[in-house]
């Protein structure tokens, strides 16, 4: 988080909504933004085996999380809803160095 390796052992919860997307670790909410431009969501680019597993998600500037999924299919299936949701609402989700069409 933020530029912070965090070792976390517990299990947080990433809610994809169809307004905005929230992670919580139990009752506490560590972060929570509705869709926008300035959002960036993606799969984590990196060498070893976790980073097929891994997803980058900024919510707002200067916050940003890396986001460890149990198996590949479950990143790649909150990534989708994700994008497919922030479509509805007229916003691109791109990581970083992604080029997206404005």
């Amino acid at each position: 988080m933020n530029r912070r390796n965090y070792s976390s052992r517990s299990v947080h919860s990433l809610h994809v909504g169809k307004m905005r997307m929230k992670l919580s670790k139990g009752w506490i909410t560590k972060a929570r933004d509705s869709y926008s431009g300035s959002m960036q969501l993606c799969g984590f680019r990196g060498g070893g085996n976790s980073a097929a597993k891994s997803l980058f998600w900024q919510p707002r500037k200067g916050q940003s999380f890396v986001l460890v999924f149990d198996t590949e299919r479950e990143r790649n299936g909150a990534l989708v809803l994700a994008r497919k949701h922030a479509l509805d609402c007229n916003v691109n989700l791109a990581g970083p160095d992604d080029d997206v069409l404005l």
